[in-house]
């Protein structure tokens, strides 16, 4: 379980994860409300302090304990990913698209225009995150630079979305 989706849960009860004390570098972690630390994880134990008297849902204390058993590489946010999609066959129905690819070793780009909805959820070449689009939109013209901040797209919108009118239809 990452720190984002602890902090999920968390939020419905009015708690957070501490920024400091996360669980991201060490193995303890704390759990604040608006006020104090209701929640101390000291790698070990659980210490439970919460004054309210409402106690602690199921929910939340399954997901303490699914946090803590999560390893510390685990926990960490992972980052947005995205694809650059520039065009689609939509009056064909064909099932390729025109999108942007990496080559990760030698850090260049290509568009290919044979790529299927299916490479862009499974294949990491089809996925940018933030600073990957930056570098490659500083290695094009200002043209290209419009069309690929118009083709973005998070990866798991990808899935859902049948027609993206953002993108320029051939």
């Amino acid at each position: 379980m990452t720190k984002d989706e602890l902090n999920g849960i968390l939020k419905e009860d009015g708690m957070y994860l501490s920024p400091v004390g996360n669980g991201t570098f060490n193995d303890f972690f704390y759990v604040l409300n608006e006020s104090c630390a209701v929640v101390e994880f000291n790698g070990v134990d659980f210490i439970f302090s919460r004054d309210d008297g409402q106690g602690y849902g199921k929910k939340i204390v399954a997901a303490l304990i699914e946090y803590a058993n999560t390893p510390i590489e685990e926990r960490k946010p992972k980052p947005q990913l995205y694809n650059i999609i520039i065009a689609k066959d939509i009056q064909h129905g064909s099932p390729y698209l025109t999108a942007w690819r990496k080559v990760n070793k030698l850090g260049q780009y290509f568009v290919t225009d044979a790529t299927e909805q299916h490479d862009l959820l499974h294949d990491n070449d089809f996925k940018f995150t933030v600073e990957e689009i930056e570098d490659l939109k500083s290695k094009v013209s200002e043209k290209q630079k419009q069309i690929i901040d118009i083709g973005v797209e998070k990866v798991e919108d990808t899935m859902s979305a049948k027609i993206d009118t953002k993108v320029v239809p051939f």
